[in-house]
């Protein structure tokens, strides 16, 4: 079964180099093509230590006006001294200590508001915040000033950005998508300059398309001032991506846990989909460090009433430096064991040049800590001690090691 997946993988890699033959710079870094092995990963487990890949762990209160509060964070951003944190539709700018900045637009229907905001991005070299919904991709400033917008009818909720272009990535959970992402202008928007293929697309047959948008799931991020592409779940290549020059970078190799296409739900039927999905797993996002790939996997159930649940995870670990890939778990979950505060397994969840990142919403860590579940620090203690269970939800920033 393995040898079919690389060779979609290798006819992708292929395809996209003849369409994008001339499209740019060439990234030449390294040739080396990751391959991680996720079923080894899944089947070993061991511990790792926050102190393995941070040197202090700071776990931020968000002060807020009263009348907002920040929960069900759906991504987050560090840029210099600021967060950018997209929190249940909404987009807020704070200070990276926790102070609060403003908010960026609003929903509603006037010039530079949103229906819905979908995913945000920074535009670093510009210090521009760009918010998207279903019809268009918004530009502000830091201050909070509207500036511009590209429109674009069909919703694509995930977006990056490199150099001057801004790659759209699409959701090809089914054969219908013709590619993976795509690549405009900022400043021009709408024509196509550069795509990566879906090696899937053409073969449908079923009508039956299924999408689900999972809030876990990550389709870039940036690593060393280079944009990279997971995808959505079903992708298992990540590519290296500057300007409009694309590479394939790493590829997971998922082993007994890939779904056949044939059990996919636009392929055959929801019936057949149902009745083997319990046996395979997807990587919902990922992230990068120096020294190793931290991969978010997730199991597909669907509850009994038919809406599916996210309940299982896996959190994977690939070491370049050794080849080698592990299941990362501590005796109260999964994700390292912080040896530094004393809380909580914390998992790389986005990354900036500075941080790895993640939240806790406050109701879990109090509740935890109360039963003895955690040992924390003198320092989390004393910021224990000024939350509540209705506090906004608290960001953890992991200073990477260099």
């Amino acid at each position: 079964m393995r040898h079919e997946y690389y060779f979609l993988f290798i006819t992708s890699c292929f395809i996209f180099a003849g369409c994008n033959a001339q499209s740019g710079r060439n990234i030449n870094e390294s040739s080396e093509i990751y391959t991680i092995d996720f079923e080894q990963g899944f089947d070993t487990e061991q511990q790792m230590f926050i102190s393995e890949i941070a040197d202090s762990v700071e776990y931020i209160e968000l002060k807020t006006p009263d009348d907002i509060v920040i929960t069900k964070i759906r991504s987050i951003i560090q840029a210099d001294e600021y967060l950018m944190i997209h929190a249940n539709h909404d987009v807020f700018l704070f200070h990276k200590k926790g102070q609060f900045i403003r908010q960026i637009s609003a929903r509603g229907q006037g010039p530079g508001e949103y229906s819905m905001s979908a995913s945000i991005e920074v535009d670093r070299k510009k210090n521009e915040i760009v918010i998207t919904d279903a019809h268009q991709f918004m530009f502000f400033d830091f201050e909070g000033n509207f500036l511009r917008s590209i429109k674009k009818e069909n919703f694509n909720p995930y977006i990056g950005i490199s150099d001057t272009m801004l790659w759209i990535g699409e959701v090809v959970s089914s054969a219908n998508t013709k590619y993976k992402t795509v690549a405009i202008s900022l400043q021009a928007g709408e024509d196509t300059l550069a795509y990566i293929h879906n090696s899937l697309y053409g073969i449908i047959k079923s009508d039956n398309i299924h999408y689900h948008l999972h809030l876990q799931v990550n389709f870039f991020y940036h690593e060393k001032d280079l944009l990279y592409f997971k995808g959505d779940m079903s992708n298992d290549t990540i590519w290296r991506i500057s300007g409009i020059s694309a590479k394939p970078y790493a590829f997971i190799d998922m082993g007994k846990y890939k779904m056949p296409v044939e059990y996919e739900p636009w392929y055959s039927s929801f019936e057949t989909y149902q009745k083997h999905y319990d046996r395979y797993w997807s990587v919902c996002s990922m992230v990068e460090g120096n020294h190793h790939f931290f991969l978010l996997s997730n199991w597909r159930e669907y509850a009994k009433d038919g809406r599916r649940d996210f309940g299982a995870y896996k959190t994977i670990v690939y070491d370049k430096d050794k080849n080698k890939s592990f299941a990362v778990k501590d005796k109260n979950g999964i994700g390292f064991t912080d040896d530094i505060q004393g809380g909580p397994p914390v998992w790389p969840r986005w990354s900036s040049d500075d941080y790895f990142i993640n939240k806790i919403e406050t109701e879990e860590l109090l509740e935890k800590v109360s039963i003895g579940e955690y040992t924390p620090s003198p320092q989390l203690k004393e910021l224990l001690s000024r939350i509540d269970d209705s506090s906004n939800d608290l960001i953890i920033l992991m200073h990477r090691k260099k």
